[in-house]
């Protein structure tokens, strides 16, 4: 369905969009969309709208083209990521997807709480993360952007939102398969800062990474900014969970596969999913001293 674009006044609440959903609140903004909680009311269903504005793009064919990869990510079954409703381009190439929200507390909200994972829970998000993931990797998808503020713990498990923004955009932008870095540094493999699109192994690297997080509250890299966040990613042994927490025993076993897992070089990191599970199984029940 086609529109003339949006503004500020579409947005506001109570607004409709569509002549179905209804605008209810203004939930984040960030450089590439902005979410909004939405409810259907042909369907009647609340969801979370992500906008993606027409600024982001080079004409109307750009943003359909972002919004065909959109859908084609939304057609895969990958039973971590949070589903598509729908999806609309507007005339003025505006680009909205409509998606069910995201229950429970993000892996964010947590660690800003002070409540880092027990080596259990982090073993058991890792196994499900990349089982989960498994099923995009295999078309040749990946989610893009996998960080604490994008995993939604719930009591049944894991979600993960704006799934496939990354990747859509870094081929809608299509410089060829390299461009500028869109996502976020501290998650992404080192080849991306060179201009590489995400793929499964940047998903790879953002598990293993938020996994280390999660269970010392600390990133393994220092620095804050994109040229700090790069040197700091190019030493070939990242540094032990102890070095980020001295009194945290989580093995020697699972010390190592999260470490392999964020090394510089991409040979010599996980190169599929399946190995990576397999070596975290490896080590779920190890003795920790």
């Amino acid at each position: 369905m086609a529109s003339t674009g949006l503004n500020l006044f579409d947005l506001q609440e109570g607004k409709h969009l569509f002549g179905r959903y209804r605008i209810d609140a203004a939930l984040a903004h960030g450089p590439l969309s902005a979410r909004f909680a939405v409810y259907d009311e042909e369907a009647q269903q609340a969801l979370n709208l992500e906008l993606f504005t027409a600024g982001l793009f080079e004409g109307h064919g750009q943003a359909s083209f972002f919004a065909d990869r959109l859908r084609a990510f939304s057609q895969v079954a990958c039973a971590v990521a949070v589903p598509t409703h729908a999806i609309q381009v507007t005339e003025a190439g505006d680009v909205l997807r409509f998606c069910e929200r995201a229950d429970g507390t993000s892996l964010r909200s947590m660690l800003q709480a002070g409540q880092l994972l027990t080596r259990a829970r982090a073993v058991a998000l890792g196994e499900e993360l990349l089982s989960g993931l498994m099923a995009l990797h295999n078309h040749g998808m990946a989610h893009g952007d996998l960080k604490p503020d994008t995993l939604y713990l719930q009591e049944n498990g894991v979600v993960a939102v704006e799934g496939g923004v990354t990747p859509a955009l870094w081929r809608a932008q299509h410089m060829g398969a390299r461009t500028s870095l869109i996502g976020t540094p501290f998650y992404a493999p080192l080849e991306q800062f060179s201009g590489e699109v995400p793929d499964a192994g940047s998903d790879l690297y953002a598990i293993g990474t938020l996994l280390y997080e999660g269970l010392c509250g600390a990133l393994p890299w220092a620095g804050k900014g994109f040229i700090e966040v790069f040197q700091s990613k190019m030493q070939d042994n990242p540094p032990p969970i102890e070095s980020r927490a001295p009194n945290l025993r989580v093995g020697k076993g699972l010390e190592e596969v999260l470490r392999r897992s964020i090394r510089a070089r991409r040979e010599d990191r996980y190169l599929h999913a399946a190995d990576f599970l397999r070596a975290l199984q490896s080590v779920a029940t190890e003795s920790v001293s």
